[in-house]
């Protein structure tokens, strides 16, 4: 357990301490959140529109609640209902500055160092554009530009408040009301935040709090293997899984997910290996995953399969493939894009 989750959770002594040391800290960090949030609501801070609808997907906390297939799935359901629809995210630790078009048509354009880990499984994923940048509006505004959208999916948006929103989805883990902002917990800002939302959403989660916003679930559910054969991402049926041996390898929040969702799917984990949320993989982490293997399957995250499925020393990597259920999405997607009254959604239900 890392320093952060030991102090985050606070199950022992020494994290306990931990904690309370940087509650000041905390106390600041909320406090400045908080006032940036009062000055975009009072327009002293200018939010830039875009000529589309914008809806944002994020959270309260630091990684781990399911925002990247939340993306792709709202994204999907809004191309089906005839929508030009692009996805535009950051592009977390991407080396190349400014505005990146990562891939279109469900192909990428670029490497995961370059575009972002996340965007890269994205741009497989999704038939649309995806597009990253540090400023999101002038990639929003660029995206439309250039693709001629109506609709953009904001990925991990939720405090980017310089890009104007029509709607703001939150996803909550469920423990938020009892966590500290950084750096003494999660929390990018404090929970009260959450009445920006206009729906929140639980993934795989316990019942959570959602101070009178309109509450929904999903579910991620495996759904195949994928293999990696020259430059395409082909499926495997997830029944191969049963019996099999395997080492798990996740760079990702809460790496501890992909050996559950593994051990459910029938295989058996003779080994987990976790590295930090974004990892980028050297030469030596290689050489232990290489190590690791010896006679069983290695088994990742598709985000983790965009760095590392082109490394010949892990030739026969498997990634695993999951999918998002939601209940009521239909309600849900109706809701984020003004069609609650045509619906009969109820706000609360």
């Amino acid at each position: 357990m890392s320093w952060t989750s030991d102090a985050w959770a606070g199950r022992t002594a020494g994290g306990r301490t931990l904690r309370a040391a940087l509650v000041p800290a905390a106390l600041a960090y909320g406090a400045g959140t908080a006032v940036r949030n009062r000055l975009y609501d009072a327009g002293v801070f200018a939010a830039q529109r875009v000529p589309a609808r914008v809806i944002s997907v994020g959270n309260l906390t630091v990684g781990g609640t399911g925002k990247t297939p939340t993306t792709l799935w709202l994204a999907e359901q809004l191309r089906a209902r005839g929508a030009r629809v692009g996805i535009v995210a950051r592009g977390y630790r991407k080396d190349r500055a400014g505005v990146v078009v990562v891939g279109e048509s469900g192909r990428p354009l670029v490497a995961a160092r370059e575009g972002g880990d996340e965007a890269v499984l994205l741009a497989r994923r999704f038939a649309g554009p995806v597009v990253t940048g540090e400023r999101r509006a002038e990639a929003a505004a660029f995206a439309c530009a250039r693709f001629g959208l109506d609709t953009v999916v904001l990925d991990d948006g939720f405090q980017h408040r310089a890009l104007a929103r029509d709607a703001d989805l939150v996803l909550l883990a469920g423990d938020e009301a009892t966590q500290w902002p950084l750096p003494a917990g999660p929390l990018r800002e404090w929970a009260s935040g959450l009445a920006r939302a206009d729906a929140v959403l639980v993934v795989d989660g316990p019942a959570a709090d959602a101070s009178g916003r309109p509450l929904f679930h999903a579910r991620l559910r495996p759904t195949a293997l994928v293999r990696v054969e020259r430059d395409a991402w082909l499926e495997e049926p997830l029944a191969s899984l049963a019996g099999r041996e395997v080492v798990a390898v996740a760079g990702m929040a809460r790496p501890e997910r992909l050996a559950g969702a593994l051990e459910r799917a029938g295989a058996v984990v003779r080994e987990a290996l976790h590295f930090p949320d974004h990892h980028a993989y050297d030469r030596g982490d290689v050489a232990a995953i290489a190590r690791a293997a010896h006679a069983a399957t290695l088994v990742t995250t598709e985000k983790d399969l965009a760095k590392l499925g082109d490394v010949p020393e892990l030739a026969g990597l498997r990634a695993l493939r999951v999918g998002l259920e939601v209940e009521r999405g239909d309600a849900l997607v109706d809701l984020l894009t003004g069609r609650a009254a045509a619906s009969g959604f109820a706000r609360g239900v």
